[in-house]
């Protein structure tokens, strides 16, 4: 067993319109031009998941409220961004829910989520392929008005196994 972190960023579209709940959040509105975010496990073949953290360029905090997706297959999405969340199922492994409503810093704003299951902390355990990758989307979970262009980082934390 190794503890881990794993980061992948991406920038939204510079606009501000608003998202709705069910709106993937993404890099592209286009749906053939998103990229989902590429988490490499650096040993083992599975990963033990305890919490995600996602950390956003802008300080806004109101209506911050996330799902996040986790493939071990790069998913489709069926859209781009600030469009319905919908993928391909292969290699669906399941989602954390990110409740951003916290506190704003200066810089940034920064927010986390843990796997749960019947309202109890369970982590989420997956198994990756060969390549040792797993693939993220977030979708809005409310209404949520964006800054223009900004920076998503999601970070997963836990235990890499061989």
């Amino acid at each position: 067993m190794q503890i881990i972190t794993t980061t992948a960023t991406f920038t939204r579209p510079s606009d501000t319109t608003q998202y709705t709940s069910g709106d993937l959040v993404a890099n592209s509105t286009t749906a053939g031009s998103v990229s989902p975010m590429t988490f490499k496990i650096p040993s083992g073949r599975g990963i033990k998941l305890h919490r995600v953290e996602l950390l956003r360029s802008s300080t806004t905090v109101t209506d911050g409220q996330f799902r996040f997706h986790l493939y071990k297959d790069s998913p489709t999405p069926a859209n781009g961004d600030n469009s319905a969340w919908s993928t391909t199922a292969s290699g669906y492994q399941g989602y954390i829910d990110i409740d951003g409503q916290t506190p704003a810093f200066t810089d940034d704003s920064k927010a986390s989520g843990v796997p749960v299951s019947n309202s109890v902390f369970v982590p989420m355990f997956i198994y990756t392929d060969a390549d040792q990758t797993l693939y993220g989307l977030l979708e809005a979970r409310d209404t949520y008005t964006p800054t223009s262009a900004e920076v998503f980082t999601m970070t997963l934390l836990g235990e890499s196994y061989v």
